[in-house]
């Protein structure tokens, strides 16, 4: 009675609260249920509650359940992710600054106003000899101008300028992407991540399986009187300890949901469902990655853009050499008012223009030494460039070989899987018969999770090598 108001506790939940009314998904949940539930209550008691509670976490309820494709979860976290709407803000910042205005192309025009009031009494002595005494005499001037600046020459600086600010931008943009990618990159290993844990949740699931009727083995043999207390003390060990690793997986799992969830800048609670399937393509030859790498590689790009901001850097300091020629004109209007002084009113109007020429004949040798700290961080960029790409021929060949050995591990572990499952069922017929012990049964156990373990991680572990391949080749946004 306890265990099967335990499970129909579990069944009104599932229907009240999370509205599942299909019989099949029920039978499915209320399995793992009862295979807990007949644990001896003492373990019932630290390890069902610990395992309810993470099974009620993952299942999905059905008015909120979506079916989250790799496809569906790249396009909401580029939408969404925080760190791409950030640089994307950086990206549009280096392009509105890429402008012939801010290269220095283009004329500045100014509009001056001045009115000035004053109020003073004066005592003034000619030389007439007529003195003249004002008392709070008023004076007012007012002037009113435009003025146009406009550089013609400055060494080139502003034809470099411009270089420059494209560069910027294209820095902007590859930045972006960069971020991009890194985001794309995570997200698409967290999906494959939380495929991984389902599939070892399941073998943690298969091993209590195995481990429950080793134990309800020993029960019976203790009943008949062919078996032993210490048996069955140590099939309740093993138990416990397969237990542990269940749990264990289960909140991984939850964990790396949530995760997935961050990464999509959504709730971290939101329930989605997935696919079970990770799919793994054969590398393409190797000599092909590299040469797409070498093109198109993002972080290659950015050496080579600060190579190219270094070398325009060497031109910007050179034209300091330079004479700086500029135009200049402007129109204005003045008029004074006076109760003092030897003019009563005064007003003017009219344009002005001129030219101005300037050339450092000598500032110490600053222009110089400015020049050749120039080209120390052009030469910096050329061997960052360098070191850049040594590094990716580094990456991109270990990767390449981890890639390429795992392969040949997935196969080696899928028919050390098969034979590791035929020999668990002949060793649990042999351990009916007394033919074998506990110790040697629990080793031809934990063979076959160990090469269940080790399938599902070599599967993981291509995978990863297959995402960093194509993100070094530059082909991962492609790829989407």
């Amino acid at each position: 009675m306890f265990y099967s108001s335990i499970v129909q506790k579990f069944v009104n939940i599932c229907q009240s609260k999370f509205k599942i009314q299909n019989s099949i998904v029920l039978l499915f949940y209320c399995s793992i249920v009862h295979k807990f539930v007949k644990i001896r209550r003492p373990i019932f008691n630290i390890q069902y509650s610990t395992l309810f509670l993470l099974i009620i976490l993952i299942i999905p309820s059905s008015h909120a359940q979506e079916v989250l494709t790799l496809k569906k979860a790249l396009e909401t976290g580029l939408k969404n992710n925080y760190s791409i709407v950030l640089q994307k803000n950086e990206e549009l910042i280096a392009k509105n600054n890429n402008t012939i205005g801010n290269a220095g192309f283009l004329p500045s025009v100014g509009l001056n106003a001045t009115q000035n009031n004053t109020i003073s009494t004066t005592h003034q002595e000619p030389f007439s000899g007529t003195p003249k005494d004002v008392t709070n005499a008023l004076n007012n001037t007012l002037n009113i101008g435009a003025q146009l600046n406009w550089t013609l020459f400055d060494g080139l600086n502003m034809f470099v300028n411009k270089k420059m600010l494209n560069v910027l931008e294209e820095l902007g943009q590859n930045g972006a992407r960069i971020v991009v990618e890194g985001t794309v990159a995570d997200i698409t290993l967290t999906y494959y991540g939380i495929i991984q844990l389902r599939k070892l949740v399941r073998v943690a699931q298969d091993a209590v399986d195995l481990s429950m009727q080793r134990k309800r083995i020993a029960e019976a043999k203790l009943s008949l009187g062919a078996g032993s207390q210490l048996m069955l003390l140590q099939s309740t060990v093993d138990l416990n300890a397969d237990s542990t690793r269940l749990i264990q997986q289960l909140v991984s799992l939850v964990n790396t949901r949530a995760d997935l969830n961050r990464l999509l800048a959504r709730d971290v609670a939101t329930p989605f469902e997935i696919d079970d399937t990770i799919t793994i393509d054969q590398p393409r030859p190797y000599d092909t990655i590299l040469w797409k790498a070498l093109a198109q590689n993002a972080q290659l790009i950015t050496a080579r853009l600060n190579q190219d901001l270094a070398r325009l850097g060497v031109r910007q300091a050179q034209s300091d050499r330079y004479p700086q020629l500029g135009v200049n004109a402007g129109y204005n209007y003045s008029t004074l008012n006076s109760q003092t002084g030897f003019l009563q009113s005064n007003r003017s109007y009219g344009p002005s223009f001129g030219f101005s020429l300037s050339y450092n004949l000598f500032n110490g040798f600053n222009v110089n030494r400015a020049v050749k700290n120039a080209k120390i961080l052009m030469n910096s960029g050329e061997i960052e460039v360098e070191d850049a790409e040594a590094l990716l021929r580094a990456d991109l060949l270990k990767i390449y070989n981890q890639y390429r050995s795992n392969l040949e591990v997935v196969e080696l572990q899928l028919s050390n899987v098969k034979v590791a499952r035929e020999n668990v069922d002949i060793a649990f017929e042999k351990y009916k018969l007394g033919s074998i012990n506990d110790i040697e049964l629990r080793e031809i156990q934990q063979k076959l999770i160990d090469a269940e373990y080790q399938l599902i991680s070599s599967q993981f572990d291509c995978k990863k090598a297959e995402i960093e391949l194509t993100r070094l080749s530059g082909e991962l946004l492609k790829a989407i």
